[in-house]
C-alpha cells in the first residue's frame, strides 16, 4: 500500500469516527436525507443532540405544508413512525400542520387519532397554535394552545373539546394569551415526559377571576390549580383585589400592581407595604419570606424612607430588610437585618459620593477617585467590622480588596502583588490615619 492509499483510508476512518462521535448530528443528517424528496413537507426542522462522544439522539419538528389532508399527513407520518419506536427511541419529534404540533407516535392507530383531533383543533379561528401529544399512552390529547382570543373562553372551549376526546377527559391543557395571560388545569406541566399531565377542576377558580376581570382593571395574570398571580394596572386596589380572590378556597394569591409587588395580606408586613407604596420617595416594594425589598429611592430620601420602617413593630421580625435607588446617576443598595440595617441607611448619604456602592452582609464595595481615598475610609472604616470584606474599584479599573481589623486591613499575598499598588497605598495610609 503506498502512501497515498495510507492517507485515503487514515482521512477515511477519521471522517466516520467524527461521524460516530457526533451521533446525534448523524442522526438529524440521515432523517434530513431521508425526506428530501417527499412530497407534502414544506420544512424538516431537525437537529442533533450530542450528549456524550459516540451517544446521542435527534429531535425536532417536521412542517408539512398548510392546508395538507389528513389521509398524507397520516402516510408521512408512517414513514416517521419507525423513527420514534422502541424502549429509547433515537428520535423525538412532532409534526405540524397549519401551527398545530402532533406528536409523533410509533403506532398507526395511534397517529390516525391524533390527526383526527389535529384536523379538528386546526379549523379553530381562536386558536395561534397548539400541541397535541400522547405521553407514553395510546391517545393524543391537547395538551398546549396559543390562543388569539380571551385565554379563559378559549379555555372553556376546548374542555368541551376534551370532554368529547375519548381518553382526554382527564388530561390536563395548559392555554397562554401572550406572555401575560395564561389558564391551566394542569397539576403539572408536560414536558415530553411519559404520563400527560392530570386535569383538576377550575371551575370555582376560573368564576373568581372572571369576578375580578369584571370589577378591576388587570393587566396580566396566570392561573393554575391551587394558585392565582395578578398584575393590576396602576391606580387598581390591590387589597379589595385580594379580598375578592381569596375568596376561592385553597388558592394561593400573589398580586401586583403599582409600586406593589407580590402581595396578598398574608406576606410578612402586608400594612407596611402599602404604607411604604404611598410614598412618592418610594419605586417599588415587596415582603416575602426572603424580608422586605424596598426600590427606587433616592440615596437623599433613603433615611426618610427608613423612619417610616423603623419604628414598625412587624419591622422587628423581618428576616432581612433592603432599600435600593441611585446616587447622582448611579445605584446603589443597602441591605441587612433588622438590627444591622439603620447603621447602614444612616451611612448611604454620606456613601453616594462612591456610588455604585452596596452595603450588605456578605458584600461592601464602593466606587472612589484616588484623591477621595482619605475621605471615603473615614466614612467606611466605623463600618468595616474586624473581618468585614470591603472591596474598592477606582476609575481607572484598578480593584483593591481587603478585611478591616480595627486601625489595620488585612491584605492577601495575591492582593499585595497586583498592579493595584497606587490604590491599595493610599487606603493603606489613609486607614492608619
Amino acid at each position: 500500500m503506498n502512501s497515498r492509499t495510507v492517507v485515503a483510508v487514515l482521512a477515511m476512518a477519521l471522517t466516520a469516527s467524527s461521524c460516530a462521535a457526533n451521533r446525534g448530528t448523524q442522526l438529524a443528517d440521515e432523517l434530513n436525507e431521508r425526506l428530501q424528496d417527499v412530497d407534502g413537507i414544506e420544512r424538516v426542522d431537525v437537529g442533533g443532540n450530542n450528549v456524550l462522544p459516540f451517544a446521542g439522539d435527534a429531535s425536532g419538528t417536521i412542517v408539512l405544508e398548510d392546508g395538507i389532508s389528513v389521509a398524507r399527513a397520516g402516510e408521512i407520518a408512517a414513514i416517521l413512525a419507525p423513527y420514534v419506536s422502541g424502549k429509547s427511541p433515537d428520535y423525538e419529534l412532532n409534526l405540524r400542520i397549519d401551527r398545530v404540533d402532533l406528536q409523533v407516535s410509533p403506532s398507526e392507530e395511534s397517529n390516525a387519532s391524533g390527526l383526527r383531533l389535529l384536523d379538528e383543533v386546526r379549523q379553530r379561528t381562536d386558536l395561534h397554535g397548539a400541541l397535541i401529544a400522547y405521553g407514553s399512552g395510546p391517545q393524543a390529547c391537547l395538551v398546549e394552545a396559543e390562543a388569539s382570543a380571551d385565554p379563559v373562553t378559549v379555555y372553556g372551549g376546548l374542555v368541551t373539546l376534551r370532554s368529547r376526546t375519548s381518553g382526554c377527559e382527564s388530561v390536563g391543557v395548559l392555554v397562554r394569551h401572550g406572555g401575560d395571560q395564561s389558564v391551566t388545569d394542569a397539576a403539572d406541566s408536560w414536558e415530553h415526559l411519559d404520563a400527560l399531565p392530570a386535569a383538576v377542576s377550575m371551575t370555582e377558580a376560573l368564576a373568581g377571576l372572571r369576578e375580578i376581570r369584571d370589577r378591576f382593571e388587570v393587566a396580566s395574570y396566570a392561573i393554575g390549580p391551587g394558585e392565582l398571580v395578578l398584575e393590576m394596572s396602576r391606580g387598581e386596589d390591590v387589597v379589595a383585589a385580594d379580598e375578592l380572590a381569596s375568596g376561592t378556597p385553597g388558592q394561593q394569591v400573589s398580586i401586583s400592581g403599582g409600586k406593589v409587588s407580590a402581595w396578598n395580606s398574608d406576606v410578612p408586613a402586608a400594612q407596611l407595604v402599602l404604607d411604604l407604596a404611598e410614598l412618592p420617595s418610594v419605586g417599588s416594594v415587596r415582603s416575602d419570606d426572603l424580608g422586605l425589598q424596598i426600590g427606587g429611592v433616592d440615596v437623599e430620601d433613603v433615611v426618610a424612607a427608613y423612619a417610616v420602617v423603623a419604628p414598625r413593630p412587624e419591622a422587628a421580625a423581618l428576616g432581612r430588610i433592603s432599600i435600593s435607588g441611585t446616587a447622582g446617576g448611579e445605584r446603589y443598595r443597602v441591605a441587612g437585618t433588622p438590627d444591622l440595617v439603620a447603621e447602614r441607611v444612616a451611612a448611604a448619604p454620606r456613601l453616594a459620593a462612591y456610588a455604585p456602592f452596596t452595603v450588605t452582609d456578605d458584600d461592601f464595595s464602593v466606587t472612589v477617585a484616588i484623591d477621595q481615598v482619605p475621605d471615603m475610609v473615614a466614612v467606611v472604616k466605623p463600618l468595616a467590622d474586624p473581618g468585614r470584606l470591603v472591596t474598592v474599584r477606582d476609575g481607572h479599573r484598578r480593584v483593591v480588596t481587603f478585611r478591616g481589623a480595627g486601625d489595620e486591613i488585612e491584605v492577601s499575598e495575591a492582593e499585595r502583588r497586583k498592579d493595584d499598588k497606587v490604590l491599595l497605598d493610599a487606603i493603606w495610609k489613609a486607614w492608619r490615619g
